[in-house]
Order: C-alpha cells, then structure tokens, then sequence
C-alpha cells in the first residue's frame, strides 16, 4: 500500500535519512522508531508531501506520488502538537476537512457524528479546543484526519506532552481505532513502549539509517545489532568471546556464560560478541537448587514498579544486571544474590 524506496534527505550538507527502503501494507499499523534526530519525522513529513525527497520514490496504492501536492495525496496527518483551528469549534474543525474534501452536507453531517462519536468526543462538539483537555484536543485532531477517510494516516509522536496515563489510554484507543476502521496507519515514535504494544511492523532508524525491519516480537526478541538491542528493551550487556561450541559458551569478564547453541551459529572460537539478556529473562537462583547458569553479585538498587520490582546488581567488572522480579520476592540494598537464566534466551551479536 505504501512503498518507500530508496529515499534519501539531505538539508544542504546534512544527510538527514540514508536510503531508507520499507513497505506498509494495507490495514497494517506500521511504527517508525527511533531516538530523536533519526529521520523518521522527516520520512513521514515526506511521505505527507510537505518535503521534496533529495532522492527515491514514495508509492502509495502503486502510483508514485513525488509530484503530487498534500491535498492530493489522499493523506491523514496528525501532529505532535494538535494544531486545530482554536476559532472554530469540534464539529467546525472535522466539518473543515470535509468541505475541503467535496462532500456533500449529508455526509458531513453522518460523517462527523461517527469520528466524534469514534474517538469519544461527541458531547464536546460545541466547544472550542482551548475548553478542552491536551487528550481531548488530540481526539479532535484524530476524528479530524480519519473523517474523509484517508489512504493512510500518519501520526507524528501524537502524544508528546501527555501524562503516562494519558498516553496510555489514547494509545489503546488509537490501535482499537485504526484496527474498527481499517485504515493503513504510520506512526513515528521515539518511545519503545509505544512502538512494541501498537504495532504490526516496526522500522528501527538510526542516524538516518535503517537498522531492523520486523514484527515487535522480532525486533524485541531477535534484535539485529547491538543498537536495536539497548535501544528496544532493558539488558544486561556483557562483552565477550566465543569460548566453546560445544558446549556452546562465552568468555566474559564476570565468568563463561552458557548460550543457546542456536545463537553461536557461524560463529568460531575466539569471535568478539555481545551478550544480551532481558530483564524477565533473569531470576534470582534457588539456593537449594542446582542451577549452572547463574552470575553472582550484590544489589544495588530496588525499585517498586507497582506490578514488579527493578532490581539492579552489580556483577563485577562494571556490569550491573537487571532483574524485573515478583514484588513477593524481597531483596535488600546489599544482598548478595545469584542470578540464573536460560541459555537459550541469552541474545549473542557479533561485535
């Protein structure tokens, strides 16, 4: 539905996005993740029209729309900031687009009833956005964009400035959204939380370079690189060398730490690695048990995170794990604990 191939932005000298190639497909909830000065905002104000592409193609339904000014591009667009029309009203605001779209009054009418009442914003149709909450406003500026129903919406870090809550509640209802009406969504994000619980595919840019394309559990679960690593999730990161392939394990400098013998694949004794491992993947060892994985050291630090507990310990050498643990699991500042794991969730990255 939307084909993004080899785009390239530079700003003068600046080399703002780097061949960027991906795809979105119809009625997918695509993800453009990345820290802040990556490029993903500028890809998406690309793709919206409202930037000339220094090099590349952008397809939207198979027609290359590099030409086509942003009212023809059949696009939603929804800012980080609200950007509705404070003079005019709710119903005035969605009412905007539509006339500009051609609509006839009777489909205006039934058009802005179902957005407002999609996003739950109905009763406040009379009001005008400086009456209304941050949350409410960006509802407007969601029920405004799907109302002439779009090709594609794009949602540019629609929920900056919101509390966690906030943010929260309208992501759920964002994805619950886009899922009732179907419409191919691009969403840029710098928050991985976001990005893991609302998408079908994420694309991971950094330095205007694509690092990884896949599904959440690909790119949580399998990232590419060390910088898809630490920038998607929480781990702890050890550096090391292939120590054995059978058994399969790895030198580092708190221990040798057994893998999963699918990770060392095409990999020889005495390669550099990286050795990553989730939070949810560590747990304290049963001292009574005959655990053979376990990595020994002092906590740190606990904090309480309402439905786990945080728990940094100090394994030497400068590492400190991360332990995402039951709240019923008491530890203290000063404990010493060993850790264990599975060796098949041990994440190994070449150097």
């Amino acid at each position: 539905m939307l084909e993004v191939e080899d785009f390239t932005k530079y700003y003068g000298d600046l080399l703002a996005v780097d061949d960027l190639s991906f795809k979105i497909e119809e009625g997918e909830f695509g993800t453009l993740l990345g820290p802040s000065g990556c490029g993903k905002s500028t890809t998406l104000h690309t793709i919206a029209g409202l930037r000339e592409p220094s090099e590349g193609s952008i397809r939207l339904r198979g027609e290359d729309v590099i030409d086509q000014s942003p009212d023809e591009r059949n696009i939603g667009m929804v800012f980080q900031s609200s950007a509705t029309f404070p003079h005019m009203t709710v119903e005035e605001n969605v009412r905007y687009g539509l006339e500009m779209h051609g609509f006839e009054e009777e489909e205006i009418e039934q058009k802005i009833s179902k957005y407002l009442g999609l996003v739950q914003i109905d009763e406040y149709r009379d009001h005008k956005p400086g009456e209304l909450s941050g949350g409410q406003e960006r509802r407007v500026s969601i029920a405004r964009a799907l109302a002439y129903e779009p090709d594609i919406l794009l949602l540019d870090e629609p929920l900056t400035g919101l509390d966690r809550v906030l943010r929260q509640e309208l992501r759920n209802e964002i994805k619950q959204i886009q899922r009732e009406v179907d419409v191919t969504t691009l969403y840029v994000t710098h928050d991985q939380e976001e990005a893991l619980s609302m998408s079908d595919k994420i694309i991971v840019l950094d330095n205007g370079q694509k690092q990884q394309e896949g599904s959440p559990t690909e790119i949580y679960d399998g990232p590419s690189n060390s910088f898809v690593a630490n920038f998607v999730g929480k781990s702890t990161r050890l550096k090391g060398t292939v120590a054995t392939l059978d058994p399969p394990a790895v030198e580092t400098p708190v221990g040798t730490v057994p893998v999963g013998a699918v990770a060392l694949e095409g990999l020889e004794v005495g390669q550099r690695v990286e050795l990553f491992l989730r939070p949810e993947d560590v747990e304290f060892a049963d001292p009574a048990g005959t655990a053979t994985t376990t990595l020994g050291g002092t906590v740190n630090n606990v904090e309480y995170l309402g439905t786990f507990s945080e728990v940094l310990v100090d394994v030497g050498e400068g590492v400190e794990a991360i332990v995402h643990t039951s709240t019923s699991n008491v530890v203290d500042v000063g404990d010493e604990v060993a850790l264990d794991f599975d060796p098949a969730n041990v994440i190994v990255l070449e150097e």
